[in-house]
């Protein structure tokens, strides 16, 4: 089995293609991953309101922040991997959550580092379909 990422959204236990602003998408532009990630559910303590699906999850998340799912999934899944958010520098995704839980990390330096991150990560893919006839028909396709 693998990750399920949480949607974007409170509540939704995982992404929807039915629901784009549920995701972050290879093909989304830098003003929609800002757009959806500025958001994005965000919470700094675990939210009662919130349904828990353990089964869609690998590991346990009392805090199903969907910010801080991405930051530990995406942005620290390439090795050497490091988070840049209000003049810090993180190592590790334990450290951007708990400095975010402490306080020391604001839901908006963390969302804009966050949206930095995960563009930069898209753009190179951007690149490619856009200059990649076949890969661009491949992506109309499976639109």
């Amino acid at each position: 089995s693998h990750h399920m990422f949480y949607g974007l959204k409170a509540g939704q236990a995982k992404m929807s293609k039915s629901d784009p602003d549920s995701a972050i998408f290879m093909e989304d532009a830098t003003d929609d991953v800002r757009r959806k990630i500025e958001n994005a559910y965000c919470p700094r303590v675990a939210d009662a309101t919130v349904a828990h699906n353990a089964d869609m999850q690998l590991a346990a998340d009392e805090l199903k922040n969907p910010c801080l799912d991405y930051v530990r999934h995406v942005v620290f899944a390439a090795p050497g991997a490091s988070f840049a958010a209000a003049g810090a520098t993180y190592a590790t995704a334990d450290a951007v959550r708990d400095a975010f839980v402490k306080g020391d990390l604001s839901e908006a330096a963390l969302k804009k580092g966050l949206a930095d991150a995960v563009d930069a990560m898209l753009e190179p893919v951007r690149r490619h379909f856009a200059s990649n006839p076949d890969a661009a028909a491949l992506l109309e396709r499976v639109r």
